[in-house]
């Protein structure tokens, strides 16, 4: 007698059986462990524009997308995020001259990008103290950083208190940000804006992916100088 005429047929069966529910004992929980993602990301929130823009506390954005900081000794101006995002890799800025004397809401500086020049409002009264010579000479380094280091110039304010008061801070800045992006993907095709870029930010130079042909439209009427 073999080895093979020790197992009957119904004991054969019973070991096969019993190597399936050993083998779905283990991939149960496998299952649960690799389905667990996919169950966590089901349940995370809906994504908001709100959450790639976070505006420093004492910065004020105008419609134009300049922003204002009050500060000792005067206020200073740059472009925000969203401005850097749109336009794309600067090629050069002109700025005012120090004693020249800017308005809210006048067109008071500008950038070069791409060939094309756009202007942009002031977001405050006041006489030009100082420029940053870092926007001269290395521009496109500013997206980097367009809050601190990104600065553009600086302005001995006239009326202040009153300009604050048509400008956005805090919670009301982000969601303007957020708006505007919005706006965008509105008008335009909703796969347009690829914003998981470099981990969830807008995609630098949107405007000539949104519209490779009339880009710079879509910069001067997001300015506010068309």
């Amino acid at each position: 007698m073999n080895g093979h005429e020790l197992l009957s047929p119904h004991a054969t069966k019973a070991i096969e059986y019993g190597i399936a529910v050993a083998y779905l004992l283990l991939f149960i929980p496998f299952w649960r462990a690799m389905s667990r993602p996919a169950r966590a990301r089901a349940k995370a929130p809906a994504f908001s524009f709100a959450d790639l823009f976070q505006v420093p506390e004492g910065v004020h954005l105008h419609r134009g997308h300049a922003w204002a900081r009050p500060e000792a000794g005067g206020v200073t101006v740059g472009i925000d995020d969203f401005g850097h995002g749109l336009v794309g890799p600067i090629d050069s800025f002109q700025l005012p001259i120090v004693g020249f004397r800017v308005r809210q809401g006048d067109s008071a500086f500008g950038l070069t990008a791409g060939g094309e020049k756009f202007a942009l409002r002031a977001p405050v009264d006041g006489t030009v103290t100082e420029v940053n010579p870092l926007a001269l000479s290395d521009p496109a380094a500013l997206h980097r950083d367009p809050y601190g280091a990104g600065w553009l110039f600086r302005v001995q304010p006239v009326r202040l208190g009153h300009n604050v008061k048509t400008l956005f801070s805090g919670e009301k800045a982000r969601k303007f940000l957020a708006e505007s992006a919005e706006a965008l993907q509105l008008a335009f095709r909703p796969e347009a804006l690829s914003l998981a870029q470099d981990g969830g930010a807008l995609v630098h130079g949107i405007a000539r992916e949104l519209d490779p042909e009339h880009w710079d439209d879509v910069v001067r009427a997001s300015f506010l100088t068309r």
